[in-house]
């Protein structure tokens, strides 16, 4: 049995009482009312955005609410969150920033990280490595230059590997966007403003 069909058996009940017809109209026509309310209330309420452009391409999109790091042309650093995208102005952390004044967007910053491995766990391989080749030498199964290079690139490899992975994937990601010739930055005001007067 559908739901339309168990609505209009519902309605069918409801109806022969007079009093209880006109109570489930007079609720219908309150939850429209209420619907419409609310829908409304939810076109008015979109937010404003914040591109970063390249020519007509958007690179990257920023909303209010979203974290963000500025550069300004003055120099200094301002990072923070977006509270209010209006009129060309950028607010952040209720501070209003001219789209005019910012120099760059800041994606990722470079911090020291150390290598993967401590002095004891170093150590510990070296110890391994060296046990390693002595076994492997004195059963002559292979030359011994053959079994120290096995040896280091076993040991050492996947430690070299994740620390100049790491150095190599940060040089090749964008670090931050400068506004000169290449890009630019578009604030998307879509708040009708208020009237004043008739």
């Amino acid at each position: 049995m559908g739901f339309a069909r168990v609505w209009q058996k519902a309605l069918i009940i409801l109806t022969k009482q007079s009093n209880t017809a006109l109570y489930v109209w007079e609720m219908n026509r309150l939850l429209i009312l209420i619907f419409l309310l609310f829908s409304s209330l939810s076109f008015y309420g979109q937010t404003n955005y914040l591109y970063i452009k390249r020519g007509y391409h958007k690179v990257r999109k920023y909303t209010e609410g979203d974290r963000i790091h500025f550069l300004l042309k003055d120099g200094h650093e301002i990072r923070g969150t977006i509270s209010l995208l209006q009129n060309d102005t950028i607010y952040l952390n209720d501070k209003p920033i001219p789209r005019e004044e910012v120099a760059a967007v800041i994606l990722h910053e470079r911090t020291k990280k150390p290598f993967p491995a401590d002095f004891k766990t170093m150590l510990l391989i070296g110890a391994g490595a060296g046990l390693t080749y002595v076994g492997l030498t004195l059963n002559h199964a292979n030359e011994s230059k053959e079994v120290l290079i096995a040896v280091a690139v076993i040991g050492y490899g996947p430690l070299l590997i994740k620390h100049f992975a790491g150095r190599l994937i940060y040089a090749i990601h964008r670090k931050k966007f400068k506004f000169k010739k290449k890009f630019h930055l578009q604030v998307y005001d879509l708040r009708v403003p208020a009237r004043r007067g008739f």
